[in-house]
Formats: structure tokens, sequence, C-alpha cells
């Protein structure tokens, strides 16, 4: 079961600030950083060919799984000193299994066979 779906801020390795949205309980559960809405959408949503870092949870069995982004850089470090917890309606303990960081995807390079 998930909480209330807000908005927040994700700040990129080169420190954009983008919004995303996301699931508040996870956010405040993993996040120091994000405990409440943007104040502002400073540039907007987070860009397609940008994949947010994010933490994944799952509980012993594999049943319950939870995808929780990581808002800042800090924030990495901060989720492997937490390595646990209890989703919002939940009874199990969900423990972290892997880390996975930002990835950028740039556009395909061709050459167009100008000289000039």
């Amino acid at each position: 079961m998930a909480g209330s779906i807000r908005w927040f801020n994700y700040v990129t390795d080169g420190g954009v600030t983008y919004s995303i949205l996301a699931d508040r309980s996870n956010i405040a559960a993993v996040n120091p950083s994000g405990t409440g809405n943007p104040s502002s959408l400073v540039v907007g949503a987070v860009p397609r060919n940008i994949r947010p870092r994010y933490a994944l949870f799952a509980d012993i069995t594999g049943t319950i799984r939870r995808k929780v982004p990581l808002l800042t850089p800090a924030d990495v470090v901060a989720v492997t000193a937490t390595l646990s917890f209890v989703p919002q309606g939940e009874t199990a303990t969900v423990t972290l299994t892997y880390l996975v960081g930002e990835r950028i995807r740039l556009p395909k390079l061709q050459d167009t066979g100008r000289t000039t």
C-alpha cells in the first residue's frame, strides 16, 4: 500500500534541481532531506533522458518491493546507514537490496558527411 503521491525537489549529480513525483511515506523513510513538498518547481519535471538515482528495498520473501528515489547525492550516504524500514500499511520490514546511480542517456551521434 502506498502513501500519498507528491512533488519533491530532485538534485542531479551536476547540481540542477528538478521536480520528481514520488510516494511521500517512502521518501520520508529513506531521504532525510525530502520531508516536504518543494517550495517552487524550479525547472520542471526530470527530463526523459535522465534516470534518477534510486534505492531498491525488498522483504525476505521478495513479495514487498519499494523503489525509492534518492533526492540528493548526500542521501546516498544516508540510505546506507538506514538499510531498512517498514513501509506504510505493511507489517514486514524491507531491507536495502541495491542502489542504482543516476544515468544520463546521450543522443546518438552520426557522421553527416559535411566537411565544413
